[in-house]
């Protein structure tokens, strides 16, 4: 059994998605030998054919820098004879909750191939995010059943949680505040340690703890997060009823307080995305599953939807015909559309027969699917919504328009975009300077008038 992962020993990476790819390309860059699997052959027909699959800041230069150390395929073919190291990161996201099915298909897939390897120890490592119980209590004793082995003897298991924001993903796993690793014993935990501790630029505190105290650490952080996004946006409604107030500045002063901090205190529109909903579901349930109620959780959870009804609610006082939203996913820099906000929006704007203008220069064609596929499709004879690749051409086409992101392509905008007499912004997160506007009518969230 060795003592300690060595850099010449190949490790595969099993899910190359817009976490998993990015992840796998800053082992081999890193003189890691990786091999990276993938069930989704158009994907990786691109990656073996020098494309770059989708966009995340950072990832053409990554992918360069890491071709000489990776291979790609859509085979588990060997897998076990030529790796000793596993890194399991795939979707477990079902809805607004998680399923371990697609984890457990790789597991029994990673097993097969394990029974044939005549290698006597092979580590797996997860990075998707699972239930609190899920490692020890499911995956495990699968592993056992499939192959005959025992934990700690014929295999071990880490878990690594990813602690990333789309968008930032390469960014943020070479500089983390912290590696989490969970481990099934010590010898686990060190090879873990020791692979995980060869590229973060930032040297970053790792910290080491049962599989169990990993699982919860993960689902724990964001519903904290959420817990402060909450918060500031709770802020933001009561300055919308106050004189003499921008929500801005309350947050920054109460911001440099080191025990609250400014990151993720802003308050704007509702939080979105994969992580965020997901993860404070999933604490929900496990609390009430060992006989807790996360009261103060549930409670984030109301105001994050109630922000949602709120901007729309703002939205239809203002009373305009065509509507021009932009921005469209979920936070800046990232395509991902899921549980977006502006989406919300642009829903609940069509339903009431509006129409709608939108732009992101990044998902436009993911928006065009989601609505394609959207329940109320059925009503596409009355539903008006027009797509545009240029910022200047919606805005024209707005009577309001909505910033929904805080993109500094949006910044550009000024009185000179005028185009109806009575056109008015809505800038949902303060980024425009207001004394550029004196023949449309600017409005803001966080600040009353």
């Amino acid at each position: 059994m060795q003592n300690t992962f060595r850099m010449d020993n190949k490790i595969s990476f099993i899910g190359l998605g817009k976490l998993g790819l990015p992840l796998s390309t800053i082992f081999a860059k890193n003189s890691v030998s990786v091999l990276g699997v993938d069930v989704n052959t158009e994907l990786i027909d691109k990656l073996n054919g020098g494309e770059t699959p989708f966009y995340e800041d950072g990832l053409d230069e990554c992918l360069i820098l890491a071709k000489d150390n990776i291979e790609y395929t859509t085979s588990y073919d060997g897998i076990m004879g030529n790796t000793d190291t596993s890194v399991i990161l795939v979707n477990t996201q079902i809805g607004d909750t998680y399923s371990s099915s697609i984890v457990e298909s790789v597991i029994k897939d990673l097993c097969v191939e394990l029974v044939k390897s005549d290698k006597d120890y092979h580590l797996f490592i997860l990075s998707s995010t699972v239930m609190p119980g899920e490692i020890r209590g499911n995956l495990i004793p699968m592993i056992e059943e499939l192959t005959g082995r025992e934990l700690n003897k014929g295999f071990g298991f880490s878990y690594v949680p990813d602690v990333v924001k789309l968008g930032s993903v390469i960014k943020d796993f070479e500089n983390p505040d912290v590696v989490i690793i969970g481990s099934s014993d010590g010898h686990s935990g060190k090879i873990t340690r020791d692979l995980y501790d060869k590229f973060p630029i930032n040297n970053p505190p790792i910290a080491e703890m049962t599989l169990e105290e990993a699982e919860i650490s993960k689902v724990a952080l964001n519903a904290y997060l959420v817990s402060k996004i909450s918060f500031a946006n709770f802020i933001s409604n009561l300055c919308e009823s106050v004189d003499n107030v921008n929500v801005d500045n309350i947050t920054n002063a109460i911001g440099y307080h080191k025990p609250i901090g400014h990151l993720f205190l802003k308050g704007g529109l509702s939080f979105g995305g994969t992580c965020f909903p997901r993860d404070t579901n999933a604490f929900i349930k496990f609390s009430e599953s060992i006989g807790h109620t996360a009261s103060h959780i549930i409670a984030t959870d109301k105001i994050n939807e109630n922000q949602d009804l709120n901007l729309l609610n703002i939205v239809n006082n203002i009373d305009k015909e065509s509507i021009s939203v932009l921005g469209l996913s979920f936070k800046p820099n990232t395509p991902v559309i899921t549980e977006s906000p502006s989406i919300k929006l642009v829903k609940g704007l069509l339903i009431k027969g509006k129409t709608v203008n939108v732009y992101d220069s990044l998902c436009i064609d993911d928006v065009k699917n989601e609505f394609s596929g959207w329940p109320y499709s059925n009503m596409r004879d009355k539903i008006k919504i027009n797509y545009f690749n240029s910022i200047k051409e919606c805005f024209q086409a707005g009577e309001l328009v909505v910033i929904a992101l805080p993109s500094d392509e949006f910044k550009i905008i000024d009185d000179g975009w005028k185009s109806f007499d009575d056109q008015v912004i809505l800038d949902c997160w303060r980024i425009l300077d207001s004394n550029n506007f004196k023949q449309i009518q600017y409005k803001c969230l966080g600040k009353r008038g």
